[in-house]
């Protein structure tokens, strides 16, 4: 493991105290503990995500969630856990579970700005949840929220349920369809000159 400089630690105090003095001199040995005990635990948080996402890719499904859940009683007011966790239960059709975790996520995230890409990840998985329980509105205004954020899934999903853009879709594909069906038809003969 590389060893944290002065430097790490100054610009890891920026981050994470944002009102307290830049002044890194003045921090007293039993400070750099704390900050050293709070580095190691993002770093086992990211190493139990990244294995729990690893079993889940492998249908590890219950082991996958034993890691977010550890991960999460590391650290409960981070969303990413919660988010993946609740990917994990929908592949088990747990969707009580996971409407519950995603709703965390999204609260969570809400509140910090710097897990902008984890709420519109949960933002556009609870969509999807909405949609597959029949909660039509409630995926719209989730699709809409993640549309904002950036998702290209949230936005086509909005534009679908728009229905002069699925009218619009639907003509489309119909004169694509045609074409290609017109183009296997035609025939080019050339002359000899």
């Amino acid at each position: 493991m590389i060893p944290v400089t002065d430097h790490d630690k100054f610009v890891i105090n920026a981050i994470f105290n944002p009102n307290y003095p830049l002044d890194f001199d003045g921090v007293s040995q039993a400070d750099t503990s704390v900050s050293s005990q709070f580095e190691k635990q993002v770093i086992e948080l990211k190493q139990l995500e990244a294995e729990g996402v690893r079993l889940a890719e492998h249908n590890y499904l219950t082991e996958a969630i034993e890691c977010f859940t550890r991960a999460i009683e590391i650290n409960s007011q981070q969303p990413s856990p919660y988010n993946n966790r609740a990917q994990t239960f929908q592949l088990q059709n747990r969707t009580k579970e996971a409407n519950v975790d995603l709703n965390t996520a999204i609260e969570l995230a809400s509140s910090d700005n710097s897990h902008q890409k984890v709420l519109c990840l949960a933002l556009t998985q609870r969509g999807i949840l909405n949609r597959f329980l029949g909660k039509n509105e409630a995926s719209l205004e989730d699709f809409q929220r993640a549309a904002e954020l950036g998702s290209p899934f949230a936005k086509q999903q909005v534009l679908l349920t728009n229905p002069y853009a699925a009218a619009c879709n639907e003509m489309l594909a119909k004169i694509f369809k045609q074409a290609s069906g017109a183009q296997k038809h035609i025939s080019f003969k050339f002359s000899p000159s």
